[in-house]
C-alpha cells in the first residue's frame, strides 16, 4: 500500500490478501483489539462498548474474561502472522532461487 494515511490494520490486511493469508485468523483479532481499544476503557465508554463486545463475540464473558481472551486472541494472531511472514519469505526465496537457476 502507498497511502500513508491508511490505517495499518488495513495495510496489514491488504498483505494478508495479497499473500492469501486467512484475515479472519490473522485480521480480526487485531479488530477486535483496536475495537475494545477504541471503545472502552482507553476513552470514556459509550455506546459502541456493548456492540463491540457482541460483534468480537466476547458479550458473553464476564470482564475478567474478556480481558484474559482479548489478549489470548491478539497473541495467537500475532503468531499465526510470524508464521505467514515466515512462509511468504521462504516462497519468496525459493523463488528468486529458481529464476536464477533458469
Amino acid at each position: 500500500m502507498t497511502d500513508s494515511k491508511a490505517q495499518s490494520i488495513n495495510c496489514l490486511e491488504a498483505w494478508v490478501a495479497a499473500t492469501e493469508g486467512d484475515s479472519d485468523t490473522l485480521i480480526r483479532p487485531l479488530c477486535i483489539l483496536q475495537g475494545c481499544r477504541s471503545t472502552g476503557p482507553a476513552h470514556l465508554r459509550g455506546r459502541d462498548w456493548h456492540a463491540t463486545l457482541t460483534r468480537a463475540g466476547l458479550d458473553g464473558l464476564r470482564p475478567d474474561e474478556q480481558c484474559v481472551q482479548v489478549p489470548t486472541l491478539t497473541g495467537d494472531a500475532l503468531n499465526a502472522f510470524a508464521l505467514h511472514a515466515e512462509s511468504q519469505d521462504q516462497t519468496a526465496r525459493h523463488s528468486s532461487g529458481s529464476s536464477l537457476r533458469s
